[in-house]
């Protein structure tokens, strides 16, 4: 991509992003994780489970892109969710799937 990641604009770049820059990206990842989470299809939905900073994209227009669906999980009942072992990266785990390994669509 040619923004690279957020990471590298958080951590390494040598200008930083704008907040402005910062809440558009934000805006962006959040309505991609929305649509996995509940537009791919009426009764599935698809859990990322390694959302961190190396994993969202920036195109030519500082558009958000989600990357890496190497430990995604497909969800086929919204309301029951899934019992999995935990995957993903430490601190970017969400609180209620690293207290109970259970995924739900929320």
């Amino acid at each position: 991509m040619p923004n690279g990641t957020i990471e590298h604009h958080l951590h390494k770049a040598d200008t930083p992003l704008s907040w402005m820059h910062r809440l558009k990206i934000s805006i962006g990842a959040a309505r991609g994780l929305d649509y996995l989470h509940t537009v791919v299809g009426t009764q599935q939905g698809i859990i990322h489970r390694d959302v961190k900073s190396s994993n969202i994209l920036l195109d030519e227009n500082w558009a958000a892109k989600i990357a890496d669906f190497g430990l995604s999980k497909i969800i086929d009942e919204p309301s029951s969710g899934v019992s999995t072992g935990l995957k993903g990266a430490f601190g970017y785990l969400d609180p209620e799937y690293s207290m109970t390994g259970h995924l739900t669509r929320k």
